[in-house]
């Protein structure tokens, strides 16, 4: 698409009605007088000339009308420029919708030093950063893998319980990627999880097709069935992004968290090639100074006729 657009519009379109009634009087005024003027030709004896001129300059009546109607309306020119959103923009970002799908481990392993409450204190610091343009779906997974939520960052709470059996990395991945790819708006994944993994596909065999979908891996807690490992490897086989929440990184929640989101954003407008904003202007001047320049010619040749 052009980066500039021009449209013409019209504030106050309704107006255009009355040319009907407008041309109607017209039309009627002009048999009246034309059949008053042939009456006063043969009464006067006068012969005509130049006949086609005269009707010329009465048909250009119309036209006249035409354009005062016109100049009522208000026109306008709209233009419509697509900038480019610079990286870390996070007020050009918010003005374009994305969708997020966030994955969400709740194995039994997601309760070893309270894993699962560090990610409610993430997604409680995050999704309140989100634009209410974006949307969000919450998927949870253990064997299977779940959606509980999904709609305008606005309304979801963050509710969550940890404590089901197995932990299948892969097939949530699997999951995410065919919402992506059915989704209309540019879509990013983030994958929240202690890298436990163990059911289902193997995740490092899927994680090669997010080439084409942002994905964001957030490691949380360390120690037992801890495998940030497998994560930064899951993150690098992506072409994605790897991040790790714990004591230290949950004190700059703030910081990381708006990282995440413009990060994994722009990325996913990016790969769209929806990566600009639409600034849109309109220029009430220079359609009002073309039309009454024409009204004024028209304006001079019509009354020649004295009509």
């Amino acid at each position: 698409m052009p980066l500039h657009q021009l449209m013409i519009r019209f504030e106050n379109p309704e107006y255009v009605l009355l040319l009907i009634p407008v041309l109607a009087i017209y039309l009627f005024l002009f048999i009246h007088a034309e059949k008053n003027y042939r009456k006063l030709m043969r009464v006067l004896s006068i012969v005509k000339k130049r006949k086609g001129l005269r009707y010329l300059i009465l048909l250009l009546k119309i036209p006249l009308i035409v354009l005062l109607t016109l100049s009522i309306c208000t026109p306008y020119v709209e233009s419509i420029e697509k900038k480019p959103i610079e990286y870390g923009d996070i007020e050009s970002l918010r003005k374009v919708p994305v969708s997020i799908v966030f994955l969400i481990d709740v194995s039994k392993s997601m309760n070893y030093g309270n894993r699962i409450g560090d990610v409610r204190t993430l997604l409680s610091n995050l999704i309140p950063k989100m634009s209410y343009k974006d949307h969000v779906v919450v998927a949870l997974f253990a064997r299977d893998t779940e959606v509980v939520y999904e709609g305008p960052p606005s309304n979801f709470t963050v509710k969550l319980k940890a404590g089901k059996r197995y932990s299948a990395i892969g097939d949530a991945l699997s999951f995410a990627l065919s919402y992506t790819r059915a989704s209309s708006l540019p879509t990013a994944v983030v994958l929240i999880t202690d890298g436990g993994w163990n059911y289902g596909s193997d995740p490092l065999h899927i994680a090669p097709l997010f080439k084409n979908t942002p994905l964001a891996v957030v490691h949380v807690g360390y120690g037992t069935s801890s495998n940030p490992d497998l994560l930064r490897e899951i993150s690098e086989k992506a072409g994605g992004k790897y991040y790790e929440v714990n004591q230290i990184t949950l004190e700059a929640v703030e910081s990381l968290t708006e990282h995440l989101y413009s990060e994994i954003k722009y990325s996913a407008l990016r790969l769209r090639g929806k990566n600009y904003v639409q600034c849109i202007t309109k220029d009430y001047t220079t359609p009002q100074i073309l039309l009454w320049s024409l009204i004024c010619i028209l304006l001079v040749l019509t009354v020649m006729d004295g009509v």
